[in-house]
């Protein structure tokens, strides 16, 4: 199962010289949102819900607190209880695009494509959304499964002139060129994604699919290798090493 980019606004909060503009509670509230999130962040996905439920205790009127509880469950693989904290975060402010998002990213896990086109949708038309770049190529990638190419294309290219230095995205447009058969468009997606993040395991696994599409062995064997050396035991690594193995060695010794 693909993991998708969810999206968690980290805000670093200061008091100055004794003085805290903040009132008691909503210290301490930002201090336990900011516990549950350093936990969250370490992958500590117990300590991290038992601190957001304290958040909770303390305002159960902040929308902030359900979308961090939602990525929480996610992270917990309790997948329709983050849905239904995402929801609640929605209602106490329907403008709320980082959690839009996040359910979005959620129904994609899902494969409830429609959802997270509604989802995606509303967090991508949302001009002041930092995160539109993301929304535009998760829209993108609901619209590829549900096999609409076009459409897909249309939302890859639109988050790529919002910011064309992300690599997922140039990920997810190579793949969507391999399913059309453009192998040569698909390495330069794939490249990009590569030189702009060179741990990028799956961008490298898929550009040495391209090349094996096209009879560059060599070239697809180097994309293998540096799968195998980033991630070794990764299914991807896995499958890297098994094209090291059965193709790559047996050229070796023509």
């Amino acid at each position: 199962m693909r993991v998708y980019i969810l999206s968690l606004t980290v805000f670093l909060l200061f008091s100055c010289g004794g003085k805290n503009a903040e009132s008691g509670k909503e210290k301490t509230l930002n201090d336990q949102k900011g516990l549950a999130t350093a936990s969250l962040l370490r992958g500590n996905f117990q300590q991290a819900l038992i601190d957001i439920k304290q958040a909770e205790k303390i305002d159960g009127s902040d929308p902030e607190v359900y979308n961090i509880e939602g990525l929480i469950y996610f992270g917990l693989k309790a997948y329709k209880e983050a849905e239904k904290s995402y929801k609640k975060a929605i209602n106490l402010k329907s403008d709320y695009s980082e959690a839009r998002y996040n359910l979005c990213g959620l129904y994609l896990t899902l494969d409830e494509l429609d959802n997270a086109i509604e989802q995606c949708t509303k967090a991508a038309s949302d001009l002041v959304y930092r995160s539109r770049d993301k929304a535009f190529t998760s829209l993108g990638v609901a619209y590829f499964r549900k096999g609409n190419i076009d459409k897909a294309r249309e939302c890859y290219q639109k988050s790529l002139e919002i910011n064309p230095a992300l690599v997922y995205t140039h990920n997810e447009l190579g793949i969507l060129y391999m399913s059309t058969g453009k192998e040569e468009e698909a390495i330069e997606e794939f490249k990009k994604a590569v030189d702009g993040y060179d741990l990028y395991d799956e961008a490298h696994y898929n550009l040495g699919l391209a090349y094996l599409k096209i009879g560059k062995v060599e070239d697809a064997c180097a994309s293998f290798k540096r799968v195998a050396e980033i991630s070794p035991e990764s299914a991807l690594g896995v499958n890297a090493k098994g094209y090291l193995t059965s193709l790559c060695k047996r050229r070796e010794k023509l």
